[in-house]
């Protein structure tokens, strides 16, 4: 596995250019010929932390200001994970006339369709801060650990996103299982409410739902202006080693097979 992981930086070096190009395409096709282009990206999670707020502030009767910053704090992380598992999934039948025709490291339709996501959500991040900052987000200096934050939620994504990747390619019908899935995990995960929220056996679920240490670590900064505890930290670096290391293990094993199953 080491050997052909090295042999995989020497070839994603090598087509540097071609990762920066299938990266800057995703990030163009997105907003091509629609009228806002690119403010699609903060208009997209506005809207939807607008209508969330209003109608989750009211229903459990919390603070509608406090609530905006919670659920912004949230949804970034969610919404990065969740379009990178299921976007990234699908690279191999999005990009399929491509692998035909040409060779490329497989292993770069999943990672330039991450990359794209991961700055567009950084960019989403920037522009809702800012509205955040407004209605009552305080700047400290434990926002500067917001982009280490990121950094493992990306690696953990991506783990989930290589091993769906090759499940969509062999089972087809996976694409579809994986958004039912990411639904119900959503709900799992507090979001949009807070942990203590849950009884029962739901409230075990949060013991072992590992998207819970980076919700944490994006909440603490932005909503307490605390940084993460070391525990919650050491818990994401193992769960996006442990991802990364599951991911790269099955996508190694069957990138060959790829190309006959499209």
């Amino acid at each position: 596995m080491i050997a052909a992981l090295y042999n995989h930086s020497i070839e994603l070096h090598d087509k540097r250019l071609v990762l920066w190009q299938l990266v800057r395409q995703q990030l163009i096709l997105r907003y091509r010929r629609t009228a806002l282009g690119y403010l699609w990206t903060l208009l997209n999670p506005l809207l939807m932390m607008t209508v969330s707020s209003i109608v989750f502030a009211n229903l459990f009767q919390a603070d509608l200001k406090t609530f905006v910053i919670y659920l912004f704090a949230g949804m970034i992380p969610w919404n990065c994970f969740n379009s990178i598992v299921v976007q990234s999934g699908s690279s191999f039948i999005s990009n399929e006339s491509l692998i035909k025709k040409i060779y490329l490291p497989k292993v770069i339709f999943p990672l330039s369709t991450a990359l794209g996501l991961l700055i567009d959500s950084a960019l989403s991040f920037i522009a809702l801060f800012i509205i955040a900052l407004a209605v009552g987000a305080q700047m400290s200096w434990a926002l500067l650990f917001l982009p280490i934050a990121y950094a493992m939620l990306f690696f953990f994504s991506l783990g989930f996103a290589l091993v769906a990747s090759i499940l969509v390619v062999f089972f087809r019908d996976m694409q579809h299982v994986i958004v039912v899935v990411m639904q119900a995990w959503f709900y799992l995960t507090p979001i949009m409410y807070k942990r203590e929220a849950l009884m029962g056996k739901a409230a075990w679920l949060m013991t072992i739902n590992p998207l819970v240490p980076f919700i944490t670590m994006f909440r603490d900064p932005i909503c307490s202006g605390t940084c993460p505890e070391l525990t919650v930290v050491t818990q994401a670096f193992f769960l996006a080693c442990a991802s990364m290391t599951l991911g790269l293990a099955l996508f190694l094993n069957q990138e060959k097979k790829v190309v006959f199953r499209l």
